[in-house]
């Protein structure tokens, strides 16, 4: 079985990736609840996000894993920020929900693109 060339945008989805759960775990525990702490989990989530785009996992569990990994690091800073539980469950939920949306909404493009 040959080996597909590595492309730019796999190497630097998972560079992303890598560095966005770095992010995101080192921030949990390097003083919790600051806002310091916040901000760089928000910046690990998004970071893992992207690097999840460029990536384009196929693995439906894995994909919905780090998608919820990421909506937890969303959820944290708006804990952090409001100090409310309901405004924390919300911002989570709905980032997830845009995530699958747009990830989804990909996917169908993908599929269609050979239609067009």
């Amino acid at each position: 079985m040959a080996r597909k060339p590595l492309k730019f945008t796999t190497a630097f989805g998972v560079t992303v990736m890598v560095l966005g759960v770095l992010l995101e775990f080192g921030a949990f525990f390097y003083h919790a609840g600051s806002m310091v702490s916040a901000e760089t989990v928000f910046t690990g989530a998004i970071m893992l996000t992207i690097g999840h785009a460029f990536f384009g996992i196929e693995n439906l569990f894995l994909s919905l894993l780090l998608t919820l990994f990421s909506s937890i690091g969303i959820g944290y800073f708006v804990l952090v920020q409001t100090s409310s539980w309901l405004w924390t469950v919300i911002a989570a939920i709905a980032f997830f929900a845009f995530i699958v949306a747009l990830f989804g909404f990909r996917s169908s493009i993908r599929e269609k693109h050979g239609m067009w």
